[in-house]
């Protein structure tokens, strides 16, 4: 597997060298710098006269991510990163430096500001692709609106080999498999609310968004996982992980200030009670979106490579879900 890899790896930083001189570039180092090496994403920078390149490869069921970037950026006038050239047959592309990950920022001195800045853009997107969902869907974006979101779990539990591999007893399956009628009734109760389902990057945080050193543009990445859902999912993820990396709690006030701007773009539509509301709910439900998201992980990557790389993946969404219904009135 490692020669297959290291063939594949050698054939596109190839194809990626003849089209940056296609395109004019020079690259000033013969050997291109390893940025991210997992089973869904291989990233390598090349250093030119021109500054960095940078090549992206994943396997071809997350293969959207250029179109999904060009739509973005031709459709919405998005702040993504710009594609130089895209290989639809080895699934990868090249596309411009936009600068550092926020979090390389924020360690070094957390600002508020400009986290919160960076989830305002981020909600602006999902409010201006909202009625637009199709063109997304047409390209083959996965379809997990809260209306389809329980019998996509339903389909989860046909794979009882899988869920056992990764860290599920059987008990756990029983127990999964007897909350259908509960995941039914919270997605209906949480498209109640009536806030609009859009695009869901599942690991927006501040390590998947750039800041320009001179421009202090703003530059979303990671975008080849989105799936059309609620759009709280995406905003839920940014704040677990500002909990994680920097230690905050839900009662610090830097907390409650970034969840005010998850919010501030959707109080031109709802009263911030409701939105509170909705986002607590959407809180019970998002488990159930892991449990996809890692799902698509394994069949894209293949379930040997995701399980030897980070056990216990899609098993860790499953148990998480399980804790939340017993420790939380949902009826």
């Amino acid at each position: 597997m490692n020669a297959e890899n290291d063939d594949r790896n050698k054939e596109i930083i190839h194809w990626a060298c003849e089209q940056l001189e296609f395109l004019g570039y020079t690259i000033k180092n013969s050997l291109p710098e390893k940025i991210l090496n997992t089973p869904w994403s291989y990233v390598i920078r090349f250093e030119t006269t021109d500054g960095y390149i940078y090549l992206k490869h994943t396997p071809e069921q997350l293969g959207l991510e250029a179109a999904i970037i060009q739509l973005l950026r031709d459709q919405f006038y998005a702040s993504v990163p710009t594609v130089i050239a895209h290989n639809t047959g080895l699934n990868c592309f090249l596309m411009e430096d936009a600068g550092q990950p926020l979090r390389t920022i924020l360690k070094q001195q957390f600002n508020t500001e400009l986290l919160c800045k960076a989830v305002e853009q981020f909600t602006s997107l999902q409010l201006a692709t909202a009625d637009h969902t199709d063109v997304f869907l047409d390209i083959g974006v996965p379809d997990w609106r809260l209306d389809k979101l329980p019998d996509l779990y339903k389909e989860l539990f046909l794979q009882q080999d899988l869920l056992i591999e990764d860290g599920l007893s059987e008990i756990e399956i029983s127990e999964l498999t007897a909350l259908f009628p509960k995941v039914s009734h919270l997605c209906k109760t949480l498209s109640d609310y009536s806030i609009k389902q859009t695009i869901v990057q599942p690991d927006f945080n501040d390590n998947n968004t750039l800041i320009d050193d001179v421009s202090q543009a703003i530059t979303t990445i990671d975008l080849g996982e989105i799936a059309i859902s609620h759009p709280f999912f995406s905003l839920l993820n940014c704040l677990q992980q500002i909990k994680k990396h920097y230690g905050f709690t839900e009662k610090d006030s830097t907390y409650l200030q970034v969840l005010d701007a998850c919010l501030k773009n959707y109080m031109s539509f709802h009263s911030k009670q409701h939105l509170i509301d909705a986002f607590r709910l959407a809180e019970v439900v998002w488990p159930v979106y892991g449990m996809l998201a890692q799902h698509r992980l394994m069949v894209a990557c293949g379930k040997e490579k995701i399980i030897s790389f980070q056990p216990g993946r899609l098993g860790a969404s499953m148990k998480e879900f399980i804790v939340v219904c017993k420790t939380i009135d949902v009826s």
